[in-house]
């Protein structure tokens, strides 16, 4: 499977591009089969439409809406009609270690939650689209000094302003209080998924009760945090079956199962195929 590299067309060194689509084939960082990124993308759609997978999830991406694609995710454009879009290429160097922490925060909720794809109410839209072209603007600028800065700055507003429609939840103090240890949790679980797959460590490392982190992941997610964590083992082990020839051992012992055929059990009690089928049925 390929890996598509960040690479800016006019030699810049921006760890950054926007790209603004009226109708015209993009082809430039984008395969006809399934791949991955060594970056993050977010595609603002206003007209037009194409249905994308991700981490073998079909999802319909139509005008106004904002599709998230995390580094590292199996990307697939399923169908493809010619959109009038802004997409945002963007490498984690980008931003400052400090202005990376959010970043993060901002994708793990998202990806947790399962909000990759999210509507645009019509009261925001060209609010958006505002941010999105002064982005647009600004990298088209000579460079300078400067220009880093602001760019960051403005990516920093405009991610801001897409997490809050993630959400899409009240901002009382319930959900301030139960959003803050959710977030801590999945930060511990993109950590320590390949080693840890026991809720206590978890809990310990967040001084908080099972049923509290159960309760938290259940008002976000839907789930408990057990089987929060068992997906994103299963989300990195369906990446590693299609990504490379390793074998199916090889992968159960990478993601912390010693035992091959447990491994396997779980994998088919989650997917209905068995890591072998999974891989025969879509790697490439």
């Amino acid at each position: 499977m390929k890996t598509i590299v960040f690479e800016r067309p006019d030699g810049k060194k921006l760890n950054i591009e926007i790209i603004k689509y009226d109708f015209d084939p993009h082809s430039r960082n984008t395969s006809v089969d399934r791949h991955r990124h060594d970056f993050h993308s977010i595609f603002f759609v206003l007209k037009g439409n194409s249905q994308q997978e991700l981490d073998f999830k079909s999802y319909d991406l139509a005008a106004n809406q904002i599709m998230i694609i995390p580094k590292g995710a199996v990307h697939w454009e399923k169908t493809y009609e010619p959109m009038a879009a802004y997409v945002i290429l963007f490498k984690e160097a980008f931003f400052s270690d400090v202005q990376l922490l959010l970043l993060n925060s901002f994708f793990q909720y998202a990806i947790a939650s399962g909000k990759l794809l999210v509507d645009v109410p019509s009261k925001q839209i060209e609010n958006l689209k505002r941010y999105f072209q002064l982005l647009y603007e600004e990298q088209e600028l000579e460079e300078s000094q400067n220009q880093t800065f602001l760019l960051q700055n403005l990516m920093l507003a405009l991610l801001n302003k897409i997490e809050g429609l993630v959400q899409n939840l009240p901002n009382d103090q319930s959900f301030i209080s139960t959003r803050k240890p959710f977030q801590r949790f999945i930060e511990l679980v993109e950590r320590h998924f390949h080693q840890q797959q026991s809720l206590d460590f978890y809990t310990s490392r967040l001084q908080i009760t099972s049923r509290k982190l159960n309760d938290i992941t259940k008002t976000l997610t839907g789930q408990t945090a057990s089987n929060f964590i068992i997906d994103r083992i299963i989300t990195e082990a369906k990446r590693e079956l299609c990504f490379n020839e390793k074998s199916i051992k090889e992968i159960a012992i990478d993601l912390g199962y010693d035992n091959q055929y447990y491994f396997s059990r779980i994998f088919k009690k989650r997917t209905n195929l068995s890591p072998e089928q999974f891989r025969s049925q879509f790697a490439e």
